[in-house]
């Protein structure tokens, strides 16, 4: 989940164009380069959001945006960059966004703006051709209702590195770049998570497991 898209040509076919090499396209004006972008992770997108934002209009909203500012910063994003990074980051933003305009929680500390808002015509335009489906509850085999409830009580930015890690299955690496900290940091603050999450069960022997 959530890695750069690269296989091998089958049967004739060229090879699928890596996550970076569509946002390339799309910056050039390729509308098909998004499609394939938001096939690829309005899923994913929809599932994160869906784990901070409680009602489900506001949650596909959010997501809906995320997209929008996707096709519109096409053009600013650094090839250099894994493109997941920077997706997760316009998600957290988004979120950021809508808390602060709800009052709902204290919000994330990533305030670099990506792209600019555009007119209610053209996000109306969008919004029509790229409608939300509610993905499956697939995850309730892994995780108890009480479980995710004890995830949203951890101090903000320990549920942030849980929630990337566990739910978006989002490299360490990833989740540094995403939240603009050091290495050790995330460690330190996803070692301090579990450790408190487990503590809550009841469990024992918590430290240095990730897998909660």
């Amino acid at each position: 989940m959530s890695k750069t898209h690269q296989q091998s040509g089958k049967a004739g076919k060229p090879p699928a164009l890596t996550d970076e090499e569509l946002v390339g396209q799309l910056a050039a004006g390729d509308k098909g380069a998004f499609n394939e972008i938001f096939d690829r992770y309005h899923r994913q997108i929809y599932n994160f959001i869906n784990k901070q934002v409680n009602e489900r209009e506001s949650v596909e909203d959010l997501t809906q945006e995320v997209f929008m500012r996707v096709y519109k910063s096409s053009g600013n994003f650094d090839v250099s960059k894994k493109f997941t990074s920077w997706l997760y980051k316009i998600a957290l933003n988004e979120i950021k966004r809508h808390w602060k305009r709800t009052g709902a929680r204290q919000t994330f500390s990533l305030n670099t703006p990506v792209g600019r808002d555009s007119g209610d015509a053209e996000r109306g335009e969008f919004i029509e051709d790229h409608r939300i489906v509610p993905a499956a509850e697939t995850e309730s085999d892994l995780f108890s209702r009480n479980l995710r409830q004890l995830i949203d009580q951890l101090p903000e930015k320990q549920r942030t590195v849980v929630l990337l890690k566990v739910y978006q299955e989002l490299t360490f690496e990833e989740i540094a770049e995403i939240c603009e900290c050091p290495l050790s940091t995330v460690l330190s603050r996803m070692r301090y998570a579990v450790n408190k999450l487990r503590r809550w069960m009841g469990a024992e022997d918590g430290e240095g497991y990730y897998g909660l």
